[in-house]
């Protein structure tokens, strides 16, 4: 059977290669390094300093850049690892991974680093870029259309029809969660306003199954560092992620999709008979994503007491490619104070 899946995959490798060999701008390599030591809010201003007198580079969201120089394309992304800095580029180029540009540029900077080997993180990053390469941001740069796109607009239209005043899709109520988060924290900060006297400590979390690829995890720790009583009057956020906005995108988000991606195959050809032989069943996929989600998804506190020199705990999903702060409002000893992190 192994032997039979390999047979057809490989076939299909070949057809699709052999007709899209001529292709502009065809992938030739992904690599990814990490900057040992060194956060991303150091990196980035020095990277953004030198690329501005690039003429060939153009900014992109989210700390990514892309390039072009003759035919050759390059498309670099920064991403916080906690303490250390992933660095994630593809190109259609050649490409030396031990000696380029950017290995010069940390030599230059006396940066530590090492070759990425967090296969969790490399996924996900990989994703980022297919993604956004299709939305049409890097002309020039081949990759693939996704083919289940009209699948997913279909879905998020019925999704929307189903939720209007079904109670079953209302937001959680919020409960504090006191629990150990089982995940790898991505980003860490630190915020002090000083009027109120509060502290707020966030971190950022991936996420293990495939709501990852959309969004992240996120805790607020809110500490009333006073000796008086405050009450938090409202937490606000312009947009997080609900339930069933993970829930819509990992259904559409089928197996064979996964290794349409990795391999690059277009989505429109059978992708080698994996999604049949490997593929989890749907019910049993979501029951995952759900479990994972669903303490993340509560809806955010009001009118919370918070005790003189003690914390709350708020957990909530934010979209990756646009995550918004969450506003508070606390009222302390008849004053309002208003702030966003």
């Amino acid at each position: 059977m192994k032997k039979l899946l390999k047979g057809i995959c490989v076939l299909s490798l070949f057809v699709l290669f052999s007709a899209t060999a001529n292709a502009a701008g065809m992938i030739k390599d992904y690599h990814a390094y990490r900057i040992k030591n060194q956060n991303i809010r150091t990196v980035v201003p020095i990277v953004d300093d030198i690329l501005s007198k690039e003429v060939e580079v153009k900014k992109l969201a989210r700390n990514a850049y892309y390039a072009t120089y003759g035919e050759e394309h390059y498309y670099m992304k920064f991403y916080s690892a906690l303490h250390d800095t992933d660095v994630y580029i593809v190109t259609d180029g050649k490409y030396d991974k031990n000696n380029n540009g950017v290995t010069d540029f940390f030599k230059s900077q006396n940066y530590q680093y090492e070759t990425l080997e967090d296969k969790d993180a490399y996924k996900e990053y990989k994703f980022d870029f297919i993604d956004y390469a299709r939305s049409g941001a890097l002309d020039g740069l081949f990759t693939l259309p996704d083919g289940l796109k009209p699948l997913k607009k279909g879905m998020n239209k019925i999704n929307d029809k189903l939720s209007k005043g079904n109670e079953k899709t209302s937001a959680i109520p919020y409960s504090e969660d006191n629990n150990q988060i089982d995940l790898t924290c991505i980003d860490s900060q630190d915020f002090y306003n000083k009027d109120a006297d509060v502290t707020v400590t966030i971190k950022e979390y991936r996420l293990k199954n495939k709501e990852n690829k959309y969004v992240h995890a996120f805790e607020y720790v809110v500490k009333n560092n006073s000796n008086s009583d405050i009450k938090v009057e409202k937490v606000y956020s312009e947009r997080l992620a609900a339930l069933k906005d993970i829930t819509t995108s990992t259904f559409v988000d089928l197996d064979r999709l996964d290794v349409a991606d990795t391999l690059a195959v277009p989505l429109a050809i059978p992708t080698c008979g994996l999604s049949f032989g490997f593929t989890v069943a749907n019910n049993l996929r979501l029951a995952k994503v759900i479990k994972e989600s669903t303490r993340f998804s509560h809806s955010l506190p009001e009118n919370y007491d918070l005790k003189a020199n003690s914390a709350m705990r708020i957990l909530c999903l934010k979209f990756k490619e646009d995550p918004q702060p969450l506003q508070f409002t606390i009222q302390k000893q008849g004053k309002t104070y208003q702030f966003a992190y």
